[in-house]
């Protein structure tokens, strides 16, 4: 499991805190291309004297038709064409920034959203540009953002293909998921980043998923804008003595191509544009917009926008957009700037353009989750590893065994409702299997690395109380400094119980299962054998006596599940050249018919789920995200340790049985660990995969 900081102070930037511990080169480094270009055109005067930032809406169908947008503080949204002239206003919301996405689903159509912030009410607010009326339509369902707004830059997302508003102010930066409902515009808060005083203006690669935002005394920084992503904080430059950046660093715009990006910086306190090449975050530039013929300089910019596609003959390589807020002796307003002048100022190649209109071609297969359980009473990373007990006669009783690894185990119905808390220890790794014969009785049983004890824990099913009952020979050592992952065998050759248990060095036991004679179950171990390094998930496939144990930042390993299956061993899939990304956690069995079906894994590193035939040589299908359900409001989940599948029926809710999943990070609403529950359905229908029926655990072997 991975503990990394969320945000880094400022007093920690050059000392730690991940890659923002690596300083970008100094300012003096020889790559310091000080250089001036001019306007080609400049808008109206705004009719407040205010211009703050401007965003670009692209006509797709007549390129010379874009408009630009200018967000003028208390003169709301002017609207200008490329030659400067105000076709359109709404001035009923102040507003101080202003961004544009396409492609949002508004009931049956795909619009160019435009959304800003009301200064009055601190809102969010949403338009669409209505041509024909040549005005802004309202579209907006109320979005209270319960702060000032400094910044604000949109994000769609490659993964789920959901559009996301990110609002930052008072060194917080919000994540808001935006939806249609009923044609007005509505939000959910996903998740709040601490990102630092003075945080404000923000552009949003999609292709890269990453933010880019400006701290004005501090520099520019980039962190991952998945709403489910670690919040880890990159500095790209800082101000000086450490930097290039002369003071205060405001408004940052992306030059997209079809190559990658370039990243543009107001240094707005000498009048400069700092340009970075954001395939190495490598400065390629330092540019000012000084005066040509009647258009006067850029001085103190605020907000600016580019786009590299080819609007007008004169903007042929694409255009930067600069709010000027010393327009000379005349009201603020915005300039534009022909984006060849800058690359022939600056000595950059040519690049080819990229549409941002065109919709986002989806990069992997999603699914949501249709119940959690309650989240654990503990902070931090408490929950780890779920297991599913089928019940015997009603589906619909069937319960969720989930570790809370700083205190014990815990039991929940399949709506995610708590029924038991075991405090029994720092139970890491839990399993269950079915038809353990103890004293006469038939029992099903589960079983449990103890870090406390150092030592393995078992219990039985009540299947009355749907609760567990502690059944260990008293405690039952590992010989392990930290028992850590653990999983269940039952094998079809002799009938024998087995449990294994493994630690952070990559030690693997494997423990047998005996009647103790006094009610109880003791274990002896029967054999050990090195994985290599640190190694936690693992499954057994009790038809085909195939053991599954995850190296973490390695490989996924195939051994036999029998005893005297010493430690020869096959590869699954691989970090460095296949398709995982450590760390590699939690994995588990879909069973199918006559030894087919499927392996899922955890594939942390990468937030995301990998699925393998289960049979043959383990073909690897593709993987799935678990992303959020905007209808039921269950976040999506991310950093995974464990996780457990069954093709069991499960009751009404989960006819074909279920994806259980540890969720790292549960942030909408922000709350301590839980467990997304996921048909299985869900992910067949998304993968192509096949749905089994009639699945019973208790009729394997």
């Amino acid at each position: 499991m991975k503990n990394k900081a969320l945000t880094c102070t400022l007093a920690l930037i050059l000392a730690a805190c991940g890659k923002a511990s690596q300083q970008p080169e100094p300012a003096d480094s020889g790559d310091d291309r000080r250089a001036s270009t001019h306007s080609v055109a400049e808008t109206a005067p705004s009719m407040k004297n205010a211009a703050n930032d401007p965003a670009l809406l692209i006509n797709a169908a007549q390129a010379d038709a874009s408009l630009i947008l200018g967000a003028a503080e208390s003169g709301g949204i002017e609207v200008y064409t490329l030659d400067g002239v105000r076709v359109g206003e709404d001035s009923e919301r102040p507003s101080s920034f202003v961004d544009v996405r396409y492609n949002f689903a508004r009931g049956a159509e795909r619009v160019a959203l435009i959304v800003a912030n009301d200064l009055s009410t601190s809102q969010l607010v949403s338009y669409v540009w209505d041509a024909a009326e040549e005005r802004l339509l309202d579209i907006s369902a109320p979005i209270d953002l319960g702060m000032e707004t400094e910044g604000l830059c949109l994000y769609q997302s490659p993964i789920s293909q959901k559009l996301y508003a990110f609002v930052l102010g008072s060194g917080y930066m919000q994540q808001w998921e935006l939806f249609d409902r009923q044609g007005q515009v509505q939000g959910r808060l996903t998740r709040t980043v601490p990102v630092g005083t003075g945080a404000a203006h923000c552009a949003v690669s999609d292709r890269n998923s990453a933010i880019y935002y400006s701290q004005e005394t501090v520099g520019v920084a980039t962190l991952n804008a998945e709403p489910e992503s670690e919040a880890e904080i990159e500095y790209i430059d800082f101000s000086e003595p450490h930097g290039r950046f002369s003071g205060d660093v405001k408004g940052i715009a992306l030059y997209e191509h079809e190559d990658d990006d370039y990243l543009i910086v107001s240094d707005a306190d000498v009048s400069l544009l700092q340009v970075y090449d954001l395939t190495n975050h490598k400065h390629v530039g330092t540019l000012a917009i000084g005066a040509r013929d009647a258009i006067d300089g850029v001085q103190e910019t605020e907000g600016l926008v580019a786009s590299s596609l080819s609007l007008t003959d004169e903007l042929s390589g694409g255009l930067i957009v600069l709010a000027d807020d010393d327009n000379e002796s005349d009201h603020a307003n915005f300039k534009v700037v022909a984006w060849q002048d800058v690359a022939a100022a600056i000595a950059l190649p040519p690049t080819n353009p990229f549409d941002p209109t065109l919709p986002l071609a989806a990069k992997v297969a999603t699914v949501s989750p249709s119940a959690q359980t309650e989240p654990v009473v503990t902070f931090g990373d408490a929950a780890d590893d779920p297991a599913i007990w089928v019940h015997p006669d009603d589906p619909a009783k069937s319960i969720i065994i989930g570790t809370q690894k700083k205190r014990g185990i815990n039991v929940y119905d399949m709506d995610g409702k708590l029924l038991q808390s075991r405090a029994d220890g720092r139970i890491n790794n839990a399993d269950v299997r079915y038809g353990f014969s103890l004293g006469g009785e038939t029992v099903d049983i589960v079983t449990a690395s103890n870090r406390t004890h150092q030592s393995l824990s078992i219990w039985r099913v009540d299947p009355v109380t749907r609760t567990l009952v502690e059944i260990a020979d008293g405690i039952i050592p590992t010989g392990m400094d930290d028992p850590y992952g653990q999983c269940m065998y039952k094998s079809a050759v002799t009938g024998e119980f087995y449990v294994y248990i493994n630690d952070t060095d990559g030690v693997v036991k494997q423990w047998q299962l005996i009647d103790a004679g006094n009610g109880k179950v003791g274990a002896k171990q029967v054999r050990e054998f090195s994985v290599g390094s640190q190694t936690e998930g693992c499954t057994a496939d009790d038809e085909t006596g195939d053991l599954y144990v995850g190296e973490e930042n390695n490989a996924l390993w195939k051994y036999s599940a029998e005893p005297d299956g010493g430690d020869e061993r096959t590869m699954v899939d691989n970090v460095e050249s296949g398709n995982l990304t450590a760390d590699i956690e939690g994995v588990s069995i879909y069973y199918g018919p006559g030894g087919t079906g499927y392996i899922i894994a955890s594939n942390q590193g990468a937030d995301n789920y990998l699925v393998y035939e289960r049979q043959g040589d383990n073909k690897f299908l593709g993987h799935f995200h678990v992303v959020a359900d905007e209808a039921t409001g269950i976040d999506g989940a991310s950093e995974t340790d464990g996780l457990d599948v069954t093709g069991a029926d499960l009751g009404p809710s989960f006819p074909h049985g279920a994806l259980i999943v540890q969720d790292g990070r549960n942030i909408s609403p922000a709350e301590k660990q839980n467990y997304k529950i996921v048909p299985w359905e869900r992910i067949a229908e998304a993968m192509g995969l096949k749905v089994h029926s009639g699945y019973d655990p208790r009729a394997m072997n």
